[in-house]
């Protein structure tokens, strides 16, 4: 199912836009802030997007390609899957765009919109988790627009350096 948002059309993943997704993966200005650092090869991104796919076929929503309407190329991937953290089911919202397009609040519309779209389809059972590195000054201003709360108990969870955004 498409989503539409003002400026964005959310396209479910498909191997059509691997190329694009790599391009997004691999440059390091889209990945400071992550400590796996770039994605190296195509197929590396492959089997990613393989399990992205796959969580969409099984659920029904999952992370989706944006759009922009006014230009028709994919410039990202955001969304919400399924993610276990300390035996809870949460929904993990995953954000990555160009460089080139950040701080236009397009993360935020994006991801109000799958935020709404999913909780329709789960009946709003799960809270929503944003997973991130404490110098991530830009996705922690992102989590915090979309409402969600900074949980220090669950600081370096899973990592060196990982903080925590809970939705109520």
């Amino acid at each position: 199912m498409i989503l539409e948002t003002e400026r964005i059309k959310l396209i479910p993943p498909a191997y059509t836009y691997l190329d694009k997704l790599f391009e997004v993966h691999h440059d390091p200005l889209n990945q400071k802030y992550n400590p796996a650092g770039p994605v190296e090869t195509v197929e590396e991104l492959k089997k990613t997007l393989s399990g992205w796919i796959k969580h969409y076929q099984d659920h029904g929503f999952g992370y989706y390609v944006l759009i922009k309407k006014d230009h028709y190329q994919p410039f990202g991937i955001c969304g919400l899957q399924y993610k276990n953290i300390k035996g809870q089911t949460y929904l993990n919202i995953y954000y990555r765009i160009e460089a080139a397009q950040t701080r236009q609040g397009l993360v935020a519309e994006a991801s109000r919109k799958v935020i709404e779209h999913v909780k329709e389809i789960t009946e709003n059972q799960y809270k929503i988790v944003a997973l991130t590195k404490r110098e991530n000054i830009p996705s922690i201003k992102t989590a915090e627009a979309l409402g969600l709360k900074y949980q220090p108990e669950f600081d370096d969870y899973d990592g060196e350096g990982n903080v925590y955004y809970f939705s109520e």
